[in-house]
């Protein structure tokens, strides 16, 4: 299957799209390069292959939980140019 320039005139005129020559072009080499694809893959066999969720075969590995030391919030604190009942103080940003 292919685009041809008819078809892709009416595509542009029910979504009220106006474009250059050049852009149309372009735009219609784009979309003939993905039909093109889109056909490829349509031609392969699936007929025995298991749907995926994902492309890859990885999944989410998980580790236990350990308890560590952490640094402590006073000492976090020590580190702070300013704050405020237990808030850090920021320059203001947005006026």
């Amino acid at each position: 299957m292919k685009l041809t320039q008819e078809d892709f005139n009416k595509i542009l005129n029910t979504v009220k799209i106006s474009l250059s020559e050049e852009e149309e072009i372009k735009l219609i080499k784009d979309l003939n390069q993905l039909i093109e694809f889109i056909d490829t893959m349509n031609e392969q066999d699936s007929e025995n292959v298991e749907p995926m969720a994902y492309i890859h075969s990885i999944k989410n590995v998980y580790r236990d939980d350990e308890v560590t030391d952490s640094i402590s919030g006073q000492k976090l604190h020590e580190n702070a140019p300013e704050i405020s009942d237990d808030y850090y103080v920021v320059p203001r940003i947005i006026h």
